[in-house]
C-alpha cells in the first residue's frame, strides 16, 4: 500500500523564525557537481539484459512504478488546484494502465539519487490535456514507496545535477524559458523549492517575462 506526504506547493514559505547556533555546523558532505542529464531525453530504456544482478533489497527500481502512481493518484481526488492537480479524464486513464507505453499517460520511470543517501528515488510524470504533466518523485521508506514531490505544469524538459530536480517551463517572452529548481530537505523529508529564474534559451532581442509572468 502506497504511503504518502503532505503534498508539496509550488511556491516556497518565508520562514517564521531561524535557530540560533552556538558555532559552525556541518551540513554533510557537498554533493558532486555533475552536469545535468535531462530525463525522457531519448526512447524509453530497454529492458534489464538476461544475466545482469536484479535490484537489491532496497532498491527502488524493484517496485512497480506503475502500481505505485496508480495507488498515489486512487488514494486523491480529482482537483484543478494544487501539486495534486489532475483531471477526472487522465485519473481514468491511468486507472486504465496494464502497462507503461502507448496508451498510457505515465512516463516511462528514471531513477537518480536526490536524497544524498546512495539510493535512487523514483522520478516519473502523468501527461495530461493542454501539455501538461504531473512531475512526481517516490522514495523507498520502510521499504514502501512515499511520494516526496508532486508538480503539475507545462515542463518543457526536466534535467538531474547531483541532488537537484531541475524544471524548464516555457513562458510568454519565447526566448527566455523558466528554471526552477527542487532539491531535497533533510528536516522536512520532501522535495522542496530552491529557486526560480528565467534563463534565455534562443534569440538576443527580447527581454525576460515580468516578474510571476508564465
Amino acid at each position: 500500500m502506497l504511503a504518502t506526504t503532505t503534498a508539496l506547493a509550488a511556491v516556497a514559505l518565508p520562514l517564521a523564525a531561524c535557530s540560533v547556533h552556538t558555532g559552525p555546523v556541518s551540513a554533510g558532505p557537498a554533493p558532486e557537481v555533475t552536469a545535468p542529464r535531462t530525463l525522457w531525453a531519448g526512447s524509453p530504456a530497454p529492458g534489464r539484459r538476461g544475466g545482469a544482478e536484479p535490484p537489491g533489497a532496497g532498491d527502488i527500481r524493484g517496485v512497480d512504478a506503475l502500481a505505485t502512481v496508480k495507488a498515489d493518484i486512487a488514494a486523491g481526488q480529482a482537483t484543478a488546484d494544487g501539486p495534486e492537480a489532475m483531471d477526472e479524464a487522465t485519473r481514468a486513464k491511468v486507472a486504465h494502465c496494464t502497462a507503461i507505453g502507448a496508451g498510457c499517460p505515465v512516463r516511462t520511470p528514471e531513477y537518480h539519487d536526490l536524497t544524498g543517501d546512495g539510493r535512487n528515488e523514483l522520478i516519473t510524470g502523468i501527461d495530461m490535456d493542454g501539455g501538461f504533466c504531473s512531475l512526481r518523485v517516490y522514495t523507498l521508506r520502510g521499504g514502501k514507496p512515499v511520494r516526496v514531490m508532486a508538480y503539475p505544469a507545462a515542463v518543457r524538459s526536466v534535467q538531474v545535477s547531483g541532488r537537484d530536480l531541475i524544471l524548464w517551463e516555457d513562458t510568454a517572452t519565447p526566448d527566455y524559458q523558466q528554471r526552477t529548481v527542487y532539491a531535497w530537505d533533510a528536516g522536512q523529508r520532501t522535495m522542496e523549492f530552491q529557486s526560480q529564474e528565467y534563463r534565455r534559451v534562443r534569440g538576443a532581442g527580447s527581454s525576460p517575462p515580468a516578474k510571476g509572468g508564465s
